[in-house]
């Protein structure tokens, strides 16, 4: 049976055709979520909330060609939402909006977000003291340079001076991560670096 009818026929309380809908569209939703979510409980828990949200709409169902664009905008949604709540990480979104565009097809497996975490954290950490804490007081916590130069005891030149030669070494060792240097802009904001530590 054509998805169009299927749709249609679903619009008209048709639970069979519900049961058809879910039977063709629920293992492509879950080949997706494993993508992001490797907790087979989440996963199922997200996957069956979209199906009773496609019950609950579908008699404003606008799309009567294919349920496509509704329940993948549903998944993506569930998908921020879940890393909102576990990780409480408002620069999800914007992570996945910049690895998807690197990665716009399955064919190479896309960078995790606690690996980009990780990865980020480890680099910071082995600057040297001065850079780190530069990079630390101005990015982690919106300090200007004359108030880390401050809290530092240097002057505002020497501050700028580590801030500029941590945040460039900080690329370098990025760029050894073809994955990773693509999301370097997430790290300049004092706002998503912050969130990136905790």
């Amino acid at each position: 049976m054509r998805e169009q009818d299927l749709i249609i026929r679903l619009k008209n309380d048709d639970r069979r055709a519900f049961d058809m809908i879910y039977e063709l569209y629920a293992p492509r939703l879950m080949s997706s979520c494993l993508s992001y979510i490797h907790i087979v409980e989440d996963m199922e828990e997200i996957i069956q909330d979209i199906f009773i949200s496609l019950w609950k709409n579908r008699h404003t169902l606008q799309n009567t060609q294919t349920l496509s664009p509704f329940l993948y905008g549903a998944l993506r949604n569930k998908i921020l939402y879940y890393f909102r709540k576990k990780l409480n990480s408002p620069i999800y979104e914007q992570f996945l909006d910049i690895r998807d565009e690197i990665h716009p097809t399955d064919n190479h497996a896309p960078v995790e977000y606690e690996e980009f975490r990780r990865i980020v954290l480890d680099e910071i950490n082995n600057l040297p003291r001065s850079q780190r804490e530069a990079i630390l007081l101005s990015k982690f916590h919106g300090l200007s340079n004359k108030e880390i130069a401050e809290n530092m005891n240097l002057n505002i030149q020497t501050v700028k001076n580590a801030l500029s030669t941590g945040l460039k070494t900080l690329r370098q060792r990025l760029s050894r991560y073809p994955d990773i240097f693509p999301l370097m802009p997430l790290l300049l904001c004092s706002a998503h670096i912050h969130t990136i530590i905790n």
